[in-house]
């Protein structure tokens, strides 16, 4: 049966298969193209496993190898120790002298005005620098003769005192670090460093433990619990009473002004100087509250 040669896609029997029936269907032209699509395929594929396995068996490179970059030479290079010569240096030129500051007069405001009266001395008329006020012109118009010129403030009864300065200037009006014309002094000022610093009655060590003892913690303050530091700033004037009292830090519950109610009570202080004269100067007082102690 298998050594049979009968082909059933033959036209033969194709045409007796399909009589009487219609052949425009599609069935027919299928059957009848069978065995030339058969041998198409097979011719495909035995070229196609022919062309893949050929580079095997042949050791046929069809894609060129990629060309390996060379890697580069490194040539190891000794660096000498070179000697880097030092810049010239620049002559600096020398500073010049300080100028030595003009002496000031420290002084208060006098009553009447200050006409500069200097010591009489005999030099030739051509080395006179100045016009000297005659005692008539000085009684005229009740003025008080004196080393420097100075306009009077109603109601004063100071008259310039003290000397300071490496040399004397005639004629220096003073009263601040540069004189004002007019001889009022910049008494209301306030200073926050000065020369001498003002200082409580006792030292500043019994005026913080006489704080702490007349501190009343504020009810507020005990049931919230409430510690930390508050700070409080003031003035010490000129005659050493403190005014000008600020809360600088606080913690609530009233706590800053109870600390200013104590200091309203608080004696008098050493003023501080500036100039040899006592100024007003701010201070800051920090306090630490806390219940456990």
């Amino acid at each position: 049966m298998f050594g049979s040669k009968l082909d059933i896609f033959k036209k033969e029997w194709l045409d007796v298969v399909f009589a009487n029936r219609n052949k425009e269907y599609g069935a027919y032209d299928l059957r009848k193209f069978a065995p030339k699509a058969t041998n198409i395929g097979l011719f495909a594929i035995t070229a196609s496993v022919l062309v893949l396995s050929a580079p095997k068996v042949f050791n046929i490179k069809i894609f060129p190898d990629k060309p390996v970059e060379e890697a580069p030479m490194i040539t190891e290079v000794t660096l000498e120790d070179l000697e880097i010569p030092e810049p010239e240096k620049e002559e600096e030129e020398p500073l010049p002298p300080e100028e030595e500051q003009p002496q000031r007069i420290a002084q208060e405001p006098p009553a009447e005005d200050l006409v500069r009266f200097p010591e009489p001395k005999v030099v030739p008329q051509q080395q006179v620098k100045e016009e000297v006020v005659t005692q008539e012109e000085i009684k005229k118009e009740n003025k008080t003769p004196a080393r420097i010129t100075l306009k009077g403030t109603k109601g004063a009864s100071g008259v310039p005192t003290g000397e300071f300065g490496p040399k004397k200037v005639e004629g220096a009006i003073t009263g601040s670090a540069e004189g004002k014309p007019d001889g009022n002094p910049d008494i209301d000022k306030v200073f926050t460093a000065v020369e001498v610093n003002p200082d409580p009655q006792g030292g500043i060590n019994a005026f913080r433990k006489w704080v702490q003892e007349s501190y009343s913690y504020p009810q507020g303050a005990i049931d919230a619990g409430v510690k930390g530091q508050i700070v409080v700033s003031f003035v010490v004037e000129r005659d050493g009473s403190l005014t000008d009292m600020k809360v600088v830090k606080d913690l609530s519950y009233g706590t800053g002004q109870a600390l200013i109610n104590v200091l309203k009570k608080a004696k008098k202080w050493k003023p501080g100087i500036q100039n040899g004269r006592p100024v007003r100067v701010q201070y800051q007082l920090p306090m630490t509250l806390d219940l456990q102690q």
